[in-house]
């Protein structure tokens, strides 16, 4: 792999950091000879935040990130992985969910993806994702880089958002059909093995379920959404496939006080759930993922065993939260296109 100075030490051995430089995309995929991250972006859809949108609480989603922790490491084929499964099935249908799983193997790998549906069966639907499993080594550790790691903000923050507006919509429907997706087998891929992460949006792009593809307008990822000190720039692929949407959600983060989280700045491409999704899926998708603004890591704790509890802050799961209650309570799929 061609080699940048200083920036690119760290970010080579990451899963999903692609780099641009004159021109040239560094991946151990093949990529769009293009940097996403420079593309235009367009004009936000004004909307007006609904006054009586349901309260999100970050006391509720941090209680969802304890109890994932508490079954141990969610590392697929592993006894704790199911009954991590088991529990979101569970939790999502005494929310009202209508629930479906996609079992199978992909590449090998055994791969439980979890669906649950809000709304009519019929018309247009949009998604939110996070993925659910953990990493089965921390090779960003120094001190323990076999040993797994706890992923509390890596996987379990993602899921504790989505699990707290599944309870919000049992209690005020969303008027439209919302999917919330649980991503199996996104963190067990090597560096320098080619597609070997986010093998469970891979596989559900080979064979969507309960819903096609082309029934979705757009989508909305999380990945690491509840530590101490996040900043959520703009994605690189978040502002090629859907830049009008990003430009939307970040707008409204500002005015709900929350611009010191969401900066309006660009960051580079990132391969993940919402590459796949976007790029070989055809689905608008916006990652909202933490970024460090100097370009050095995700987190500190990424990747670590030290990914545990201590790293979590109500106040980022409460902003997170917040902005998608207010985005998702104002809008409607066709009132919203990604372009």
């Amino acid at each position: 792999m061609p080699q940048i100075p200083q920036l690119s030490l760290r970010a080579s051995r990451s899963k999903r950091f692609l780099f641009s430089l004159s021109g040239l995309l560094l991946s151990t995929c093949t990529q769009p000879q293009s940097n996403p991250s420079s593309t235009s972006v367009s004009k936000p859809i004004s909307l007006t935040i609904p006054t009586d949108r349901p309260a999100f609480s970050a006391d509720s989603a941090y209680a969802h990130i304890q109890r994932q922790l508490s079954f141990g490491m969610r590392i697929p084929g592993t006894s704790s992985h199911k009954t991590t499964g088991d529990w979101i099935v569970a939790t999502l249908k005494r929310y009202g969910a209508s629930v479906h799983e996609q079992v199978g193997t992909f590449k090998g790998t055994p791969v439980r993806n979890i669906i649950g549906s809000f709304g009519p069966k019929e018309g247009k639907r949009v998604f939110l994702s996070a993925h659910w499993d953990s990493r089965p080594f921390a090779d960003q550790d120094p001190e323990k880089p076999r040993e797994p790691v706890p992923g509390a903000n890596d996987g379990a923050s993602g899921v504790a958002v989505l699990l707290e507006l599944a309870r919000l919509f049992s209690q005020k429907p969303l008027p439209y059909a919302v999917d919330i997706i649980f991503w199996d087998a996104e963190d067990l891929g090597r560096e320098g093995v080619e597609d070997s992460y986010c093998l469970g949006s891979q596989y559900w792009i080979s064979s969507p379920q309960p819903y096609p593809r082309e029934s979705y307008v757009w989508g909305i990822h999380l990945d690491m959404v509840g530590a101490r000190g996040a900043a959520f720039l703009q994605e690189g692929y978040s502002r090629k496939y859907a830049p009008r949407l990003v430009e939307t959600l970040w707008q409204l983060a500002q005015q709900l006080g929350y611009g010191q989280l969401f900066p309006a700045l660009p960051t580079e491409p990132i391969i993940d759930d919402s590459y796949y999704l976007s790029a070989r899926g055809g689905i608008p998708v916006v990652n909202i993922i933490q970024r460090d603004p100097l370009g050095r890591s995700f987190f500190p704790e990424w990747h670590t065993t030290r990914d545990d509890m201590s790293v979590i802050h109500k106040p980022t799961l409460q902003a997170v939260g917040e902005l998608l209650v207010a985005f998702l309570y104002a809008t409607t799929p066709e009132q919203t296109p990604p372009q």
